[in-house]
């Protein structure tokens, strides 16, 4: 199609370029040529996203998760002489985010769990998540667990981890070596150093390996009595969490046993995130009143506290407990004062306000943190949830 130049070329013509009766010529053919004939048209092409965050802040992962059971997978992985690869997280912790967009994209660990693994993501709080973190003693998230098609645990990564860390050690437990083992060598080559073994029995509390762990809290206590390195007051509050509370269940044990380490060390940063446990332990049983306590105690304790973490965390005391979420909305309020900027207590305030039937002004707060950090592809995804809910609409993790 030539448009305005063909119109103008029709008006210039002379006469003589008129048709004869009887014999077809077009007078453009003579002074264009023929006419180009149209190109065949191509078929469509429908180019699949790669892996990584997309503008709007969903994840297309480069890893290829099993959708089926434990059971499920371990049976493939029997038959395909491979491992399962269990990632157990939560939708509310940052580092199981962070390796969703920076780990789990990358095609380098993509191919790794491909060629070793069969691959799966277990929600910590949804589905079958209970029974497996009981089943296996998850101490925190984000854990990464390597397993054998038997269903035994072969070894376990605690926390975030980037890709070029974290797939040398997974090859290193392929290969039948084991991360606590590396942890061990330290000890073993510094038998004297107090901070290595606290890692090293730390790192077995996570495991739930209760013996080897006291083993080396025993040593470190030895070496620390006031606490002068802060390690005498860590070993009691793991002590407390990981054995008193998640694998006793000792609840008023729990509590008594913080209570002792707070009374004994008041001043460390364990008497302090003990406060947390303590409430924890008291809104399991009910007496609302004496959690909400507890984590006022422990925002009193840094009056100063210019960044509002205290406040932070109180607000996700009460949102992750479902424990009188009015007055973690309080002090939340109370931080955002402080730290206008905190992104994260403007998350926080959005599911407390969510929890209180406040959508709109859900959703204002989830904008807000969006506005904060405008490179963060969680604080997108939420602020969809929070518009959908804002319109009246199901929340879209509720069935996740």
């Amino acid at each position: 199609m030539l448009g305005p130049r063909l119109t103008c070329l029709c008006l210039c013509l002379p006469l003589a370029f008129a048709c004869s009766a009887g014999e077809h010529h077009d007078p453009y053919e003579s002074v264009l040529g023929p006419p180009p004939r149209p190109a065949p048209e191509e078929p469509s092409i429908i180019v699949e996203p790669g892996p990584g965050v997309r503008e709007d802040g969903e994840i297309v992962f480069a890893v290829k998760w099993f959708d089926g059971t434990l059971e499920q997978a371990l049976a493939l992985a029997e038959d395909q002489g491979k491992l399962v690869f269990v990632d157990v997280g939560a939708y509310w912790c940052p580092p199981c985010h962070e390796l969703d967009e920076k780990v789990f994209t990358d095609a380098s660990v993509a191919a790794w769990l491909h060629e070793h693994t069969i691959a799966l993501h277990v929600d910590a709080e949804k589905a079958e998540g209970p029974e497996f973190v009981e089943r296996y003693a998850v101490q925190a998230y984000p854990t990464l667990l390597v397993l054998e098609p038997s269903g035994l645990e072969k070894a376990r990564i605690v926390d975030f981890h980037p890709s070029a860390e974290l797939i040398p050690m997974l090859a290193t437990i392929a290969e039948g070596g084991n991360v606590l083992a590396k942890l061990a060598d330290a000890v073993a080559a510094k038998p004297d150093d107090l901070d290595a073994r606290f890692e090293l029995g730390h790192a077995y509390a996570l495991a739930a390996k209760r013996e080897l762990a006291e083993a080396e809290f025993e040593r470190v206590l030895a070496g620390d009595p006031d606490n002068a390195k802060g390690l005498a007051s860590k070993v009691l509050a793991d002590r407390a969490l990981f054995f008193v509370y998640k694998l006793d269940k000792d609840l008023d044990g729990t509590i008594a046993a913080l209570e002792q380490m707070q009374a004994r060390f008041p001043t460390s940063k364990a008497a302090v995130s003990a406060y947390r446990t303590i409430g924890r332990a008291h809104c399991k049983q009910g007496r609302v009143d004496q959690a909400i306590e507890a984590l006022q105690k422990m925002v009193a304790t840094d009056p100063t506290n210019a960044d509002a973490e205290l406040q932070a965390s109180f607000g996700w005391f009460s949102f992750r407990e479902n424990c009188r979420p009015e007055a973690g909305l309080a002090a939340v309020l109370s931080g955002i004062a402080i730290a206008p900027e905190n992104a994260d207590l403007r998350y926080v305030e959005a599911e407390l306000q969510r929890m209180l039937g406040e959508p709109d002004l859900a959703l204002a707060a989830i904008q807000a943190a969006a506005q904060l950090e405008p490179d963060s592809a969680y604080f997108k995804r939420q602020v969809r949830r929070f518009e959908a809910l804002a319109r009246g609409e199901a929340d879209p993790l509720a069935n996740h």
